[in-house]
């Protein structure tokens, strides 16, 4: 069996060979990228989140959308109703939880009995 030093001398070069593996000139694309866009609209009601994948890193930029599922699906961030989708999942984010409650446990603007 192999002692900690051996084992730790091996991932060492492991590492440092790394970049041997991959073709010059090949083009890492991170996961984050749209290669694609989805052809037609989706449910807002189903869409929770998204993320920019940003044109500069990627080959195009898009709008990766994440359902309530956990599927990413990417939009084309021209297409007005991914415009509205992002616009209106921003405004969610601001929106003050319902339930909050001002210092003292009182909630905003209630008085003291």
């Amino acid at each position: 069996m192999a002692g900690p030093a051996t084992i730790a001398a091996s991932l060492l070069l492991l590492a440092l060979s790394a970049h041997h593996f991959t073709p010059a000139g090949a083009v890492v694309i991170p996961s984050s990228c749209c290669m694609n866009f989805i052809p037609k609209k989706i449910p807002e009601s189903q869409v929770v989140s998204y993320q920019l994948s940003s044109g500069s890193v990627c080959p195009r930029a898009g709008v990766i959308f994440t359902t309530k599922k956990g599927y990413r699906v990417c939009g084309d961030p021209k297409q007005q109703w991914v415009q509205s989708y992002v616009r209106n999942l921003v405004a969610k984010r601001r929106k003050p939880s319902t339930g909050a409650r001002a210092p003292g446990g009182r909630r905003p603007g209630e008085m003291r009995a």
